[in-house]
């Protein structure tokens, strides 16, 4: 059963916040339209991974697809969000854990996962047409790594 894109009852701070909690969880679960809910969807939308960057939300989308067909568990903490009152902008910092597993192997006892540990600095926009916090920026610093990178990488 797909989660739903918006929840009820959240605060302003919460509704920032759980457009990155869509995202992951629609990478996790594999729910496109839930992913796809917390992301600008314009040509204006970046995403930065160390010096690599992705303009547009075509380039992104393809950017995204191969983590579709693995297995992957996002585990985000730390969350802290800047939003000055009476606008539609704002910035969100977290730290992530991110493990990422090819489906055969899901279940094997040895370890051949690709672990990442990273921060992220997140810029926001609220979308008037659905009222949704969708991101805009997404920055990544990877700290470490561990594993196999062609897991991810191919």
């Amino acid at each position: 059963m797909p989660l739903p894109t918006a929840l009820t009852s959240l605060s302003p701070r919460e509704a920032i916040a759980d457009a990155i909690y869509r995202c992951v969880r629609g990478i996790d679960s594999n729910d496109r339209t839930l992913f796809e809910s917390a992301c600008l969807k314009t040509e204006s939308m970046t995403i930065a991974v160390g010096p690599t960057v992705v303009q547009g939300w075509v380039a992104i989308s393809e950017f995204f697809e191969r983590v579709f067909h693995i297995v992957t568990t996002h585990v985000i903490s730390n969350i802290r969000v800047e939003v000055p009152d009476g606008v539609d902008t704002a910035s969100l910092t977290a730290h992530a854990i991110s493990y990422h597993m090819r489906e055969e192997d899901a279940l094997k006892v040895e370890d051949t996962s690709y672990t990442a540990s990273s921060l992220y600095d997140i810029e926001l926009v609220r979308d008037e047409s659905d009222g949704l916090w969708k991101i805009k920026k997404w920055g990544f610093q990877i700290l470490w790594t561990t594993g196999d990178r062609a897991v991810l990488h191919g």
